[in-house]
């Protein structure tokens, strides 16, 4: 991704009960950023994501439930549900974003899924031109194998090239290539 021109803004006003603009504030603070930002960060990810969810059938769940689940399931399982069930789902979402197939956009969804599925990530541009994700996770080795496996089968049906995936019970480490 090259670096990121600032994005001309414009001021809005919005009427909202104090409730919510006390919320916004206490939440803010909490996190060390202004309203202002945390607005942007929520109504990015409407724009982003939340729109789409209910959209294509994506349902909110704990992380209880998904570990006991996922932690029955054999790697078989696992690879077919990401490679034949989970992947149909993806594709969905990206044809109601209706956004184009490069691999800016490739990252910057994987980005924005990552982030509003609340898994902790770092991406880094480097200078070899390759993209570099590490994602840290308490889900097992099975949530592991399904990460790497969905990502793998999304990748390669826009992409000719390989991506470089590395596994443990508690991080997922990717390269794209650039």
């Amino acid at each position: 991704m090259q670096a990121d021109t600032p994005e001309k803004t414009e001021t809005i006003t919005f009427r909202l009960p104090i409730s919510i603009i006390k919320g916004l504030k206490r939440d803010a603070h909490f996190e060390g950023v202004s309203a202002n930002t945390l607005a942007i960060r929520v109504f990015s990810n409407h724009l982003l994501w939340e729109k789409y969810e209910r959209k294509v059938g994506l349902l909110p769940m704990t992380k209880s439930f998904l570990e006991n689940v996922i932690e029955k399931m054999t790697d078989q399982e696992i690879m077919n549900l990401a490679e034949k069930i989970e992947k149909e789902t993806f594709k969905s979402i990206l044809v109601f974003m209706k956004r184009e197939r490069s691999k800016e956009e490739f990252v910057r969804i994987l980005r924005t899924w990552l982030s509003v599925s609340w898994m902790q990530h770092s991406l880094e541009l480097r200078d070899d031109g390759n993209y570099y994700f590490t994602i840290r996770h308490e889900l097992g080795k099975n949530w592991s194998l399904y990460i790497k496996t969905l990502v793998s089968e999304l990748y390669h049906d826009s992409f000719s090239d390989k991506i470089h995936i590395d596994t443990t019970s508690s991080t997922i480490s990717i390269v794209l290539p650039s």
